[in-house]
């Protein structure tokens, strides 16, 4: 199974995820317009351990060589691709509500 997650954020980057599942890994290919995200490198795998978050993962240890913004929306959308392609998350939900947004209603 594959999972891809697109995103076009604020900073003007795009960026797109792709998850496959292989046996206890989930590697992770990213495509991205981000300098700084390319220093993390294209392709990665996430273990089990990984995916429940905390200082000793792989998206630590990659925040931590090649920091990007607080307001970077990739580590969550790699987590989400982790889940999908895990069963953390239902892939049926997921294709039902076919986006998350953050929506800005009022900005004076």
């Amino acid at each position: 199974m594959v999972t891809e997650i697109s995103l076009n954020t604020i900073c003007g980057h795009t960026t797109k995820i792709i998850a496959t599942k292989d046996g206890k890994s989930t590697h992770i290919h990213i495509k991205t317009t981000c300098e700084k995200l390319r220093k993390w490198g294209t392709h990665f795998d996430m273990e089990m351990k990984d995916l429940m978050g905390g200082p000793e993962t792989i998206l630590s240890q990659k925040m931590a060589e090649a920091p990007l913004t607080p307001t970077c929306l990739v580590p969550a959308a790699v987590m989400n691709a982790c889940w999908l392609e895990n069963g953390m998350i239902s892939k049926n939900l997921a294709r039902k509500m076919g986006k998350m947004e953050i929506i800005f209603d009022k900005l004076e």
